[in-house]
């Protein structure tokens, strides 16, 4: 029986989408250890238990957005669910407690506090509780280092997430005479594996663009309001700035502010990540050039029900499925970003994909505020045991489709540019030793200069298959 179930589990049905990028569609992993899904199983189908969220702060639209699509996925498969911030490690540590003493059987951590990460993984294995992450890892910290309730992590490429968005705003500055780049680094502190996958994806982009300059580099630390602060500190020092990027949409929106009201408006010649609505109302006014999402209520609600069917044994994932990233897509003005995506020669791309701006803010952002929120997903049809049980059908776009956004996900310790978890572990401790701060990288030639001291086992390619 144990045999046929780990065959059911690894019939794929393989398809092309975003030009040429292949993904599973009918299970949620390539694989699955169904001697660990029965071993480690908290719940049985069907039962009703709590799911606990807990992020780092509410100070920005990704964390806002999250943590109502983790509670939209809780309700929709008949679990209760409770959410809660946490500002110190202590906080992380007493709210897992809390949360399961009142009958959490499911815990999520957006951004979790690196430094408490193996006493809360240990509280979860004592108490039999899955725990699943966002931006929950780094160079030394992987899932499944700490025993076998927390195995998964969900962050995106964020370097494939900067490439895109940035060597379009490049192409754009280059079109236009225009070469000084102001430059916003994310955190030192917080999500820092993506800091470092960010500042991966400026170096690459940077390669085909001499003639920038890049200044700056203050960090905007995820959020509006430090993101002002980071603008006012760029102030402080020049006033001539062309271009602009920005770590993330929102400490974005606060340094262009910043800048605004000092007179300095860079407008359409400003890009960053993660499609945000505020940032696609900008965009959409010409006040913006584009931002490359990975759909961040899909992104958020997913780890719901892949989580619960851990809990009720129907899926555990092998070591090469412990970290997942997300499919990404562009959003810019209606032909804007294909002009320049076409011009810059990434167009071609097999991994690049725009995305309908409109139609998504619409459809997906415009949700985060109304009350209560019910984005386009049914995110039972992303859980086996939940088709199962209520005869649905697998769906793992969630039911969004691809046309709002690709709606997917897959494993990068499984892509051909790393092959191995090791490799990928070995290529993110180089990132923090060369990328946590790139105040080095003013111009391309002091960049390749500083480049040359970089290991073999540091991927510096453009290619995240």
């Amino acid at each position: 029986m144990m045999k046929g179930l780990r065959v059911l589990t690894i019939l794929l049905a393989l398809v092309l989408i975003g030009g040429g990028f292949l993904f599973a569609v009918d299970t949620p992993a390539g694989k699955a250890d169904m001697d660990a899904a029965a071993k480690y199983k908290c719940a049985e189908p069907g039962e009703s238990f709590t799911v606990g969220m807990v992020t780092w702060w509410l100070g920005q639209e990704y964390a806002i957005m999250v943590y109502q699509a983790t509670e939209q996925a809780a309700k929709q498969m008949g679990l209760s669910w409770k959410g809660a911030v946490a500002n110190t490690e202590s906080d992380w540590i007493e709210i897992t407690e809390s949360m399961i003493a009142s009958g959490a059987k499911i815990l999520i951590f957006n951004v979790p506090n690196m430094a408490v990460m193996k006493q809360v993984a240990d509280i979860c294995n004592q108490n039999h509780v899955f725990l699943g992450t966002y931006f929950g890892y780094t160079a030394d910290i992987f899932p499944g280092d700490f025993g076998p309730y927390w195995v998964l992590d969900n962050t995106p490429f964020s370097d494939q997430q900067t490439y895109y968005p940035l060597t379009c705003l490049m192409q754009k500055m280059k079109d236009n005479g225009k070469t000084k780049m102001l430059i916003h680094q994310a955190s030192k502190s917080a999500a820092t594996v993506s800091t470092v996958y960010i500042n991966l994806g400026i170096f690459q982009a940077l390669q085909h663009y001499p003639q920038m300059k890049l200044s700056g580099f203050q960090y905007g630390e995820w959020g509006f309001e430090p993101g002002r602060a980071a603008g006012e500190a760029a102030l402080a020092v020049s006033k001539d700035y062309q271009g602009f990027w920005g770590a993330n949409d929102g400490q974005t929106m606060g340094a262009l502010k910043a800048l605004g009201d000092r007179g300095v408006n860079i407008g359409a010649f400003s890009a960053s990540r993660d499609m945000e609505l505020t940032t696609a109302q900008k965009i959409l006014k010409g006040d913006f050039l584009t931002t490359c999402g990975f759909a961040i209520p899909y992104f958020g609600g997913r780890l719901v029900p892949m989580l619960y069917d851990m809990a009720v044994g129907a899926w555990y994932p092998t070591p090469d499925e412990y970290l997942q990233t997300g499919t990404l897509d562009m959003y810019g003005r209606p032909g804007e970003v294909e002009k320049l995506a076409k011009e810059a020669g990434i167009d071609k791309d097999p991994m690049f994909k725009v995305g309908p701006l409109k139609d998504n803010m619409d459809k997906i952002l415009a949700q985060m505020k109304a009350k209560p929120p019910n984005y386009p997903y049914d995110f039972r049809t992303l859980s086996l045991s939940k088709c199962k049980e209520l005869g649905l059908k697998y769906d793992r776009h969630g039911g969004g489709g691809t046309y709002l956004g690709s709606h997917s996900y897959y494993f990068p310790a499984q892509t051909k540019k790393f092959g191995s978890t090791e490799a990928l572990r070995n290529h993110l401790k180089a990132l923090y030793t060369y990328f946590l701060d790139i105040n080095w990288m003013t111009d391309l030639k002091a960049a390749n200069e500083y480049a040359k001291q970089f290991p073999p086992e540091l991927k510096v390619e453009p290619s995240w298959q």
